[in-house]
């Protein structure tokens, strides 16, 4: 399996509800549509952060000014506080593939149509904030 996963930030003023609406009715199925049947994803998940929501965010990662993790802060009852601190993004998207030559088909067909999906994207993404990453997939339990 090749997986692929996408880091993305919700264009300054959207709500988190205005981001997954536009996301999931409009920009999945134009995505779907230009890459065709025959080069989908097995797998294509979305995770929404809702970070704008204090209590969805329950601890923020505190480095010191070298860089270096610290202790998070905890409250009265011995539980970590809620702050959404650094969670930049606001979705994690999921594509897996049975390998990369079918991820690199994927990107083909997208890159055939770039102009529209970077119109598209700019309707609701922050795209400069755009990170995205290979995984590796190690699982405790699968069920």
């Amino acid at each position: 399996m090749y997986t692929t996963l996408a880091f993305l930030t919700k264009k300054p003023g959207l709500t988190t509800e205005e981001f997954i609406s536009y996301y999931e009715e409009h920009h999945i199925p134009l995505i779907n549509r230009l890459t065709g049947p025959e080069n989908q994803p097995i797998v294509y998940k979305r995770r929404y952060t809702h970070r704008d929501d204090p209590k969805r965010v329950m601890v923020r990662a505190q480095v010191d000014e070298g860089g270096q993790p610290v202790a998070g802060e905890r409250n009265g009852d011995n539980k970590l506080t809620e702050d959404k601190g650094n969670v930049d993004f606001d979705v994690i998207t999921e594509l897996v593939f049975e390998d990369e030559a079918a991820q690199q088909r994927w990107m083909g067909a997208l890159l055939k149509n770039w102009d529209t999906v970077v119109e598209d994207e700019e309707r609701f993404l922050w795209r400069e904030r755009t990170r995205a990453v290979v995984a590796s997939q190690f699982a405790s339990f699968d069920g």
